[in-house]
């Protein structure tokens, strides 16, 4: 039972029997303390019933007229309960005959109830998402939209005709998912987008028609891409006394919001766990890239290096709402001439003398020959 209290009004009672139980599957917070935003929001409004004026449903009413039964109050209810995956929008008939009986409690029976299972989706690049939908109606015709909002701009993109049997509106990479319930039971009108891209963020509007009486339940489609992390130059080697500049390039992430920081540890034992910011740093502007996602450079500028900086790590770090933890890329700076040859380096010295004293020998044998063929040569 769900009660109203309308401006200038006493309070209202409304029993809502559901038998095809959409209502009844509103998910509750369990007990104890309830944080903000865990309670399901609801909105019941008054409703005309009327026909549809879009082509695809305009073999719902052929007749043009309402019937007798579309009489008496009608309501629409909206119930969302977004930390826990649920939405659903109901059109409500009033029972007139329990009215008398009750004056103070209105029933009000669910007559089409249309919700989703997935009001709020995120989703990578590349990928397909079923964006759920479903209905539940007496057994008749129907049709479905599905409308794409972003920012003020919108189109239909996919149309489906109950009583033709057909599509008046279809995108390439829209696919309808219709499967039929029987009485009171579920009719499913899902839609899958295939290989997503930025433009297909924003809302969408899954509306479902039947003679006179229309319902819809929007969706929320965010498109989320992680940052590629680069550091450059790699390796890092400085002369004594020069300045060096790093550059960290960070690409391909969605949506735009992204913070980067630079951070040095000292070297050796002694300063190997000293963390300090690299404070001379900047960036360039953001770059769009074809697909949509966004791509900056950071750079940090580091103070003339001396001997003792020679083992300092330099980290570029990179926090975005793709990630759950901030992205890293470290570099090692290396000082000339601050340490002698490391055993990796004495190793591969040799080997390549090996290979150039064997290189000499084999060249020598062939450019200079031997006395004894000298000699044969000659007598010849």
């Amino acid at each position: 039972m769900t009660s109203l209290a309308p401006v200038g009004a006493l309070p209202l009672a409304l029993l809502l029997p559901d038998p095809a139980g959409a209502l009844h599957r509103v998910p509750l917070p369990a007990g104890g303390r309830r944080k903000e935003g865990e309670l399901p929001s609801c909105e019941i409004n008054t409703y005309i019933p009327q026909e549809a004026h879009v082509p695809w449903a305009a073999g719902l009413t052929p007749e043009h007229r309402s019937p007798l039964g579309l009489g008496g109050p009608w309501f629409i209810s909206s119930i969302q309960v977004p930390p826990r995956g649920y939405g659903v929008s109901a059109v409500l008939k009033s029972e007139e005959a329990a009215m008398s009986l009750q004056p103070a409690v209105t029933m009000a029976t669910a007559v089409l109830s249309v919700f989703s299972r997935t009001p709020h989706l995120h989703s990578r690049l590349g990928r397909d998402v079923l964006l759920d939908c479903g209905f539940t109606a007496p057994p008749g015709p129907f049709s479905v939209e599905w409308r794409y909002q972003y920012r003020g701009a919108g189109r239909v993109v996919l149309a489906y005709d109950g009583v033709s049997g057909r599509a008046h509106v279809a995108e390439e990479g829209a696919q309808l998912f219709l499967e039929e319930g029987r009485a009171d039971a579920d009719t499913n009108v899902s839609l899958r987008l295939s290989q997503v891209g930025v433009r297909h963020e924003g809302t969408y509007i899954c509306t479902i028609y039947l003679p006179h009486l229309h319902a819809q339940q929007a969706l929320e489609l965010r498109i989320t891409e992680p940052p590629v992390v680069m550091l450059r130059p790699d390796p890092l080697s400085v002369a004594p006394g020069a300045p060096a500049e790093l550059v960290c390039e960070i690409s391909g992430y969605y949506p735009l919001d992204v913070t980067v920081s630079w951070l040095r540890r000292g070297p050796g034992e002694a300063g190997g766990n000293l963390l300090e910011y690299v404070t001379e740093t900047w960036e360039s502007g953001h770059r769009r890239g074809p697909d949509g996602t966004y791509s900056l450079s950071s750079f940090a500028r580091l103070a003339p290096v001396q001997p003792r900086d020679h083992g300092a790590t330099y980290s570029c770090h990179v926090t975005h709402a793709a990630l759950a933890t901030p992205a890293r890329r470290s570099i090692r700076l290396c000082v000339a001439g601050a340490t002698g040859p490391s055993l990796e380096d004495a190793i591969g010295m040799f080997l390549a003398a090996f290979l150039l004293y064997g290189l000499f020998r084999l060249l020598g044998n062939k450019v200079c020959p031997s006395g004894a063929e000298e000699k044969s040569k000659k007598s010849e």
